[in-house]
């Protein structure tokens, strides 16, 4: 992964050498070794190792231990002193080309999934009732998808020569049924668990004393968890989110701008807030049943500035007739923006158009980005050579998340020590770990996204 800086300069130049790192080798320590030492045999300073070691200060180093050496390729920048041209390049070491260097060839992995396929409960005889549990998204299906995700993870990882021993538990979506699960040996004997899916069941599985060691991955929902010692949340806090896009409102809407803000009663807390960054704007409580009356936001809107709406709501029949509604306002004198600190799945609900999102300009933050491809994509292309169908999003969380923390695995298995590693990308998530109060890791990465006609397109907000 390749990130390009591009400088216009002019004139005046002066130009220096410049370290860079571009990659990073395996190291096993020998009898008598020190940092010193070690440093001394590669050119290097015992803060370079430092850097990608940091456990090594408080801590001696250990005899067959395998540490990170940094491999530094040296540039010549031109340092700006006016204005002139430059392309400089910097690279962001990939998960997979630091476990290609360290990798060995004996590595294998125990990794147990626990998802509520509920199949006891399924009459599989019955074509009618089989058939049933297709036609919309639902548990069965989530899961089914989830683990096509993870099966198809396991096969990119067989290319780095990765033997994974994968142990599947039916959960039943029942908490005794888990709890007898947590007994298994072959669970008891996992490097990694991904799942319960269900927040409740995930935490009293994950409060489970004898299995506190071993990473147990929560992988799809936003609903907040205590992220204990072992537990690893996938999916980035919704208040984090919040928070993002709270401060991309307040750095890109301008206050002379009429901006409405439209928040139910359970998103009190958020409208203040936003009230307090925007102290000339507007607010709209909806009705009792959840409407706006068309009327009353018509005579919100004006021609002479921009309009910048601000909805705050998880109730679909507010969401869908504030959308409609605004469409409806949008002429060539009147321009009107929608914007939200949090989408939740009402936005994906058939009936609501992309492209009035689209005439909207609906931006958001979110934890995946939706690439749109003009043609099938090598992933795409991959996935319906294995299994025979296109992947949907379900299926490619499923691989995103999988492959991300079964190298981290297989780098270090303290999970921990990974955070040091830059934000990592995939098919359509991303991940930058930090460590919670409570011991455990979550996501901190986001995305903000902005629709553009039928498209999506990702605003860069540094």
């Amino acid at each position: 992964m390749r990130k390009v800086f591009l400088i216009l300069l002019f004139i005046t130049q002066t130009i220096f050498s410049q370290n860079i790192l571009s990659d990073t080798i395996s190291h096993e320590v020998e009898r008598r070794e020190t940092l010193f030492s070690i440093s001394q045999k590669y050119n290097i300073n015992v803060n370079d190792i430092l850097e990608l070691n940091p456990e090594l200060r408080n801590s001696r180093l250990r005899r067959k231990s395998t540490i990170l050496i940094p491999v530094f390729d040296t540039i010549q920048v031109i340092e700006i002193l006016e204005k002139d041209s430059l392309q400089i390049s910097s690279s962001i070491l990939s998960l997979d080309s630091i476990y290609a260097k360290k990798r060995n060839k004996s590595d294998q992995l125990n990794v147990s999934v626990l998802l509520p396929f509920r199949s006891s409960t399924v009459n599989f005889d019955s074509i009618k009732e089989v058939e049933s549990l297709f036609e919309d998204r639902n548990l069965y299906t989530i899961s089914l998808d989830f683990y096509s995700g993870i099966l198809y993870a396991l096969d990119d990882l067989k290319k780095l020569d990765v033997t994974v021993n994968l142990n599947l538990f039916d959960t039943n979506n029942s908490l005794n049924q888990i709890l007898e699960i947590a007994n298994n040996k072959d669970l008891i004997n996992s490097d990694v668990i991904l799942g319960p899916l269900i927040p409740r069941n995930f935490e009293i599985f994950s409060n489970i004393k004898f299995l506190e060691s071993i990473p147990k991955v929560f992988p799809l929902s936003t609903i907040p968890i205590k992220i204990i010692k072992g537990v690893i949340q996938t999916v980035t806090p919704k208040k984090l989110l919040r928070e993002r896009m709270l401060e991309y409102l307040d750095r890109n809407l301008d206050r002379e701008e009429n901006i409405v803000i439209i928040a139910d009663s359970l998103n009190d807390i958020i409208n203040n807030r936003l009230s307090k960054i925007f102290p000339n704007s507007i607010d709209i409580k909806p009705e009792f049943e959840g409407y706006i009356l068309p009327e009353l936001l018509d005579s919100l809107l004006v021609d002479s500035l921009p309009n910048k709406v601000i909805v705050e709501s998880e109730i679909f029949t507010l969401i869908s007739s504030v959308i409609s509604q605004l469409n409806s306002q949008i002429t060539s004198e009147r321009d009107v923006r929608l914007y939200t600190t949090y989408r939740g799945n009402q936005y994906d609900d058939p009936s609501i158009n992309i492209k009035d999102l689209g005439n909207l300009g609906f931006t958001y933050t979110s934890i995946s980005k939706k690439i749109n491809y003009d043609s099938i994509s090598e992933f795409e292309s991959n996935y319906l050579n294995l299994f025979g169908s296109l992947p949907n999003k379900d299926i490619i969380r499923g691989y995103d998340v999988t492959k991300d923390i079964l190298l981290r695995v297989l780098i270090d298995n303290n999970l921990n020590r990974t955070v040091k590693y830059d934000e990592q990308s995939y098919t359509e998530s991303k991940f930058l770990y930090e460590k919670d109060s409570l011991g455990g890791l979550f996501n901190s990465s986001i995305f903000i996204l902005k629709h553009k006609e039928y498209e999506i397109e990702e605003i860069i907000f540094q």
